[in-house]
């Protein structure tokens, strides 16, 4: 009979195999590397069940100035920064808040060289921001926004009286935002550019708004002291685009960095 056919070579040292989960082995199992499979889909699915710090608006938080028997509109600025957490690939979480605080003095120099410093009324405010991101459809480096929201925000200032007469108490300014909406945009990933981590969100919303303005003071009457206030309330529905030219950079555009 014919003799056996030989036995089939040995692998090669240096072949290798995959290991069925992600990774490619050498037959020494030294150079294990995860495959780039990132590499070639959507940006967007790279962070889902990861969080992304941002700029989420520049919120103006109303704050009554004047006395307390006119009271008229005021602001003060709190920029809300917050995170953003991709629950599932089309539905998302946004949280932020916002501080803002003013104050300062004033000094005078007299003739004889007197000089007198006196506090301004300072001026703190809060603003928290909550929104439910959903994607309706998403590509390569884009994916198209819907961003149901809400704000609320309120501020407070307390305006000394120097030498006050009895049963006449400090100046109590307040205010209160609350906004309800939605906003439809996109986001840009910078994968292109190889930061898929940077993006670049810009949005044009419609919001229902509530502002109020509120001034009091305790005050001296025959019967010892009495509350005098007054109060301005404004309500509304309006875009967030505005006429300013800058408008665009400041209200609209916010960008993000996602955690890798």
């Amino acid at each position: 009979p014919p003799p056996p056919p030989p036995p089939p070579p040995p692998p090669a040292a240096n072949a290798s195999a995959s290991t069925g989960g992600g990774f490619t082995a050498s037959a020494a199992g030294a150079t294990d590397e995860p495959k780039k499979a990132t590499d070639d889909g959507p940006d967007h699915e790279m962070f889902v069940g990861k969080f992304a710090v941002g700029y989420l608006g520049l919120t103006q938080v109303p704050l009554a100035t004047g006395g307390p028997n006119a009271a008229a509109r005021g602001n003060v600025p709190a920029p809300v920064i917050g995170v953003r957490y991709w629950l599932l690939p089309k539905i998302g979480i946004d949280g932020g808040i916002g501080f803002g605080f003013a104050g300062g003095s004033s000094e005078t120099v007299a003739l004889n060289g007197t000089t007198t410093t006196v506090d301004n009324p300072s001026a703190t405010a809060f603003a928290a921001h909550v929104g439910v991101p959903i994607v309706p459809a998403y590509a390569k480096h884009y994916k198209f926004l819907i961003v149901p929201e809400i704000n609320v925000a309120f501020a407070t200032q307390t305006q000394q009286v120097v030498n006050p007469p009895p049963n006449l108490s400090d100046i109590t300014r307040t205010g209160f935002r609350f906004d309800v909406g939605g906003r439809v945009g996109t986001e840009i990933h910078f994968g292109f550019i190889g930061v898929p981590q940077l993006s670049l969100q810009a949005t044009v919303g419609l919001a229902f708004r509530r502002d109020a303005y509120k001034v009091k003071q305790d005050q001296p009457n025959a019967g010892g002291s009495s509350t005098v206030s007054s109060s301005i309330g404004d309500t509304g529905i309006s875009t967030s685009v505005q006429s300013d030219p800058w408008a665009l950079f400041v209200n609209n555009i916010s960008a993000f960095y996602y955690f890798p």
